[in-house]
């Protein structure tokens, strides 16, 4: 019997990408063609106890979700919004009305929350909305933890009870014995659903796996059109749809998915691409929340065998549920070696106490404002030095270097070199050496070169520095850098944010040093 359905949840999980900012018009298109395909379920976006903006598929009300549906809308997809437990009150959830176009809700939940739950589970199908029960991180549970809580979904009897890969790392032998165990002590009449993050790219073929083991259950496949969603991504609407047609007598229209990506997705994940990477696939061997390889990719200071390293040093029971301030001090006392440097801040005070600085930070500008920086070069004859990257056309007279991975892809260097402790290898002999973790500030950029290295002015009493090629982030990657193969991989959406930090920061040391711009900046 074919029992085999299909949920997109791209308005949801994809959101994870966008913020959520789909647009009021193009949810409703999307809704519409997602329903025109035929797929059963269609996630509008999170119920959740937060400011309500009608161009963002979050909800802080029921109702709401009405304004999302299309008109003449037939109902073929059944329309479905997510709880995360504890984010939405309780006495929000109102019953069932014709006039409410929401039909489903899942509830997604931590091992720990377990036991409190279902009293929250129990109001929501009294209510009359079909309900989900989605336990976070299934993979933690032990047999006879699983056991337990499939009683009780069992005495609850919701429609659904779902398998959630929430990192990424379950393989065939794994889901293979999850599914067995599941399908041995739950009800029949409830559906399995199943979903999934891409991380090590088995979405697709652990979803083959499950269809191959329930024949007489109904079981609901998870996924996003393009594969949408935060770090590697999710399971593809387009790639399980045409995959049911061609194994099951599935009756999808793929147009209309296609149709979703070239006019939706595919401006979307130009400006902030997904996919699988290396570091990601890395936070699923080591059972870690993707959010810690995301952080660690987004130093841009470190390489991919130091993510390793540093994601296995992560304790057990941390790793499932994110926690930024754990990494960041994992991160810091990682690359941090203290040393005494007592004598290169003397030898450095000493050297540029009565010079006019300039720093060259690798902005495009270099290249762009070129003349306007060798002129300023010729009449002021600064000391100048360059910042995690070799300035030879402006003949540097030090080179400065916090970044590992900067450091590690540097051609022989001959000028003189400062560098920070948290570099280990291949240090040339005559090198200046900084203690890293003296010259850090507490901003979300707190290893920015440019702001250790005014860290350290202020130290040596410097009274003033020019800035060239300081331009700040552009939303085009290729503008950021005066040499392409400085491009890092840092994610559109938050390069405001990043522009916004520094620019806080830099006025926060102005108060104590005069800073200049020679080319333009954002930071001015």
């Amino acid at each position: 019997m074919f029992n085999i359905k299909v949920l997109d949840c791209t308005l949801r999980d994809g959101g994870y990408v966008n913020n959520w900012n789909f647009g009021s018009t193009n949810s409703k298109k999307f809704i519409e063609n997602i329903n025109v395909a035929g797929i059963e379920y269609v996630e509008a976006g999170f119920l959740q106890d937060s400011d309500y903006n009608i161009g963002k598929t979050i909800f802080n009300e029921i109702k709401q979700i009405n304004h999302l549906i299309p008109a003449n809308f037939n109902h073929r997809s059944k329309i479905v919004a997510m709880i995360v437990y504890g984010k939405f009150d309780a006495n929000k959830i109102i019953k069932k009305t014709n006039d409410i176009n929401l039909n489903a809700i899942r509830v997604t939940f931590k091992k720990n929350e377990r036991e409190t739950v279902f009293d929250y589970l129990k109001k929501i199908k009294d209510a009359g909305y079909q309900l989900f029960v989605n336990p976070t991180n299934i993979e933690l549970y032990s047999d006879e933890e699983l056991l337990d809580l499939l009683k009780r979904v069992n005495k609850l009897q919701p429609y659904g009870f779902s398998i959630v890969d929430t990192n990424g790392v379950l393989k065939e032998r794994d889901l293979t014995r999850l599914s067995y165990l599941i399908d041995n002590n739950l009800k029949k009449h409830i559906a399995l659903c199943f979903h999934s993050h891409n991380n090590l790219q088995l979405s697709f073929s652990n979803a083959q796996c499950l269809m191959k083991i329930f024949h007489d259950r109904e079981l609901i496949i998870d996924s996003t059109v393009f594969g949408m969603g935060r770090g590697a991504g999710n399971l593809c609407t387009e790639l399980i749809t045409q995959y049911i047609n061609d194994n099951y007598n599935g009756n999808y229209n793929l147009v209309p998915i296609l149709k979703i990506i070239d006019e939706q997705i595919n401006p979307i994940f130009a400006k902030t691409p997904w996919g699988y990477s290396v570091p990601y696939y890395l936070a699923a061997t080591n059972h870690c929340h993707p959010n810690y390889a995301k952080y660690l990719i987004d130093k841009q200071t470190v390489p991919v065998e130091f993510i390793n390293e540093l994601l296995k040093s992560i304790p057990n029971n941390k790793k499932a549920v994110y926690d930024e301030n754990l990494i960041k001090q994992l991160y810091i006392d990682k690359i941090s070696d203290p040393i005494n440097d007592s004598k290169t801040v003397e030898y450095l005070k000493k050297l540029l106490s009565d010079k006019n600085i300039l720093v060259l930070a690798p902005g495009k500008t270099l290249t762009t404002q070129e003349n306007k920086i060798i002129n300023y070069i010729t009449e002021t004859k600064p000391f100048v030095i360059s910042l995690n990257f070799s300035a030879e056309r402006f003949h540097e007279d030090l080179l400065f270097v916090t970044n590992i991975k900067r450091f590690s892809s540097m051609d022989s260097i001959n000028k003189p070199l400062c560098v920070t402790s948290n570099i280990h290898n291949n240090i040339p002999k005559n090198a200046m050496l900084l203690n890293y973790s003296s010259y850090l500030n507490n901003s979300q950029m707190f290893d920015n070169i440019a702001l250790i290295l005014l860290n350290l002015f202020i130290k040596i009493g410097i009274q003033e520095v020019s800035f060239a090629g300081l331009d700040g982030f552009s939303n085009i990657a290729t503008e950021n850098y005066v040499n392409d193969n400085l491009i890092n991989n840092t994610q559109v959406n938050e390069y405001d944010e990043r522009n916004e930090i520094m620019k806080s920061q830099i006025k926060d040391f102005e108060k104590h040093i005069k800073i200049n711009f020679i080319t333009e900046s954002k930071y001015q």
